[in-house]
């Protein structure tokens, strides 16, 4: 029997195993959910995608339901983050105008849909873990609050609602815009939205002003 000690690892390494075989069970989940949807697919089809082991999912996640979950906030975050930094690189160019900001906010948001169009579809099947569409609530109020920031609208009722209708609507262009076969297609969808919203800032609605408030 040995007594030489096993050389230990450096920390560093062992970490940037770990973000490695998590970086590889979530793109092999993205590809799996992709093609079967959440309620078919099986961790036993990402570890084999991802030619890793079963103790591996259980490991860094917890399981299927974790590992959804963890590929949607990622995918929310990179949205997010997508349009938070156009909204800012416009406002550190000069841009003042709220809806220009939206604007510039929305663009990058649709974009990034599309770059990723192959996940809309699967967080918006219906088929997700238990608890998921309270999840996804929370998040488009999370938007609508974000919205209402970037355009400078206020509590009130009305402004409550114009900013779900524009969430709304941008979340609408989000899906056709992941059914595009060409970004020049979507960006026609996302340019069009932006119109639609344009008209209803305006106090517009097909053409005709909107009733005032009592």
């Amino acid at each position: 029997m040995s007594l030489e000690v096993e050389p230990q690892r450096p920390a560093g390494r062992r970490w940037a195993k770990t973000e490695e075989t998590r970086r590889q069970l979530l793109d092999a989940s993205r590809e799996v959910f992709a093609e079967k949807g959440y309620a078919v697919a099986s961790v036993s089809d990402v570890v084999a995608r991802a030619d890793s082991s079963v103790g591996s999912v259980y490991h860094h996640f917890g399981g299927k339901e974790q590992l959804y979950l963890a590929l949607w906030e990622e995918y929310v975050d990179r949205l997010a983050s997508a349009a938070a930094a156009s909204v800012a690189k416009a406002r550190k160019s000069g841009v003042e105008a709220p809806l220009e900001q939206f604007e510039a906010g929305a663009l990058a948001y649709l974009d990034a849909v599309w770059e990723d169009r192959e996940l809309l579809p699967v967080f918006y099947a219906g088929d997700g873990p238990p608890g998921f569409e309270v999840m996804r609530r929370r998040r488009n109020i999370e938007w609508i609050r974000r919205n209402l920031q970037v355009l400078g609208l206020g509590g009130s009722d009305e402004d409550q609602l114009l900013g779900a209708i524009l969430t709304a609507l941008i979340g609408e262009a989000a899906r056709m815009t992941a059914a595009c076969e060409t970004k020049r297609q979507a960006r026609k969808v996302a340019r069009h939205a932006i119109a639609l919203a344009q008209r209803l800032l305006d106090g517009e609605v097909a053409g005709g002003a909107l009733p005032a408030s009592e």
